[in-house]
Parts: C-alpha cells; sequence; structure tokens
C-alpha cells in the first residue's frame, strides 16, 4: 500500500516539473492564414505539402487567389559514406535532404524568414544485402520527407497576418 502510494506520489511530483517548466504536446498545425499557394517543382513533398493543405482547406489553385505562396526551391538529397570498414567497405552512410523555404504574402514580401528545412539519417550498409539496403534508403528518404513536412508546417504555423483593419493606422 506504501510503495503504491509513493509510486503515485512520484507520478504527480514528475507531472507537475513537466508543467512548471512549459512542457507541452506538440499537437497539429493550426495554419492561420486563408489559402496558400505551393510554388514548387512536382516532387513526393511538394506533393505531400499540397495534399495536408487541401486537408485543411488552405490550398488555392492559381498564386492570384492565395494570401501566401510557399516556395520550395532547391529540394537536395544527399548520400555521404560516414564509415568504412578496414577492408575498405562501405559501412555506413549518412543520407540528406535539403529544402529551401520561403514564404510571401500577396505583396510579395517575406512574412516568414527564408530558411533551409535539413534532416539527416544514419544508415549501416552491407554488400550481401544489397537490394535490402537500397528498400531501406528509400524508406528512410520518405520517413525524412514526412520529417521536412512537419518541420515546414511548424515553420507555416507561426505566421500571423495581420488583418487588414488591422494595417488601418
Amino acid at each position: 500500500m506504501r510503495r503504491a502510494f509513493l509510486k503515485s506520489v512520484a507520478a504527480l511530483a514528475g507531472a507537475s516539473v513537466l508543467a512548471g517548466c512549459g512542457f507541452k504536446l506538440r499537437g497539429s498545425a493550426q495554419l492561420r492564414f486563408d489559402s496558400a499557394y505551393v510554388d514548387a517543382p512536382d516532387t513526393s513533398l511538394t506533393r505531400e505539402l499540397r495534399q495536408t493543405l487541401t486537408s485543411h482547406g488552405k490550398l488555392a489553385e492559381k498564386p492570384e487567389l492565395a494570401t501566401l505562396r510557399i516556395l520550395l526551391e532547391g529540394e537536395r538529397r544527399a548520400k555521404a559514406i560516414l564509415s568504412l570498414t578496414s577492408a575498405g567497405k562501405v559501412r555506413e552512410y549518412r543520407l540528406e535532404l535539403r529544402v529551401t523555404l520561403s514564404v510571401l504574402d500577396q505583396a510579395g514580401k517575406s512574412v516568414l524568414n527564408p530558411g533551409e528545412v535539413f534532416v539527416q539519417r544514419d544508415m549501416t550498409y552491407d554488400d550481401q544485402q544489397a537490394l535490402a539496403k537500397e528498400l531501406e534508403e528509400t524508406g528512410l528518404y520518405r520517413a525524412m520527407e514526412l520529417d521536412a513536412l512537419r518541420q515546414i508546417l511548424r515553420r507555416l504555423d507561426t505566421i500571423k497576418l495581420k488583418k487588414p483593419a488591422d494595417a488601418a493606422p
């Protein structure tokens, strides 16, 4: 009985510490703008972003109809050797995904500091499992795209556009 009481007190204390430091779950993006047009080459990341905006009812078909213009430029993938075996064969690779993000309002002014979304993953490699490792690499890039999408949505969530009434002096 005493042990159960001590466990509940410890759990309550832990919850209090987390609440006191400002910790809270991230939740989903609120996207406080009316509509956005995605100006980017057709990649799987761009398709995912468009699909997400569509599901939130925020995707505009034409740039003239959007309150924001999202520019995704220069999606780059890289694969670098991380380590080698004593025989000189690759043991690990580092996979990288970089995307440059800019967000403009209807007047063409930047509403979000232009920046780079960067995601990386390390993977082991074995010549004897080349096909499996190729599939693993594809899966890792897919997961990296989803992480990049979440980063983009979190950045879009920080945008607060002024209402026309607020903009008047």
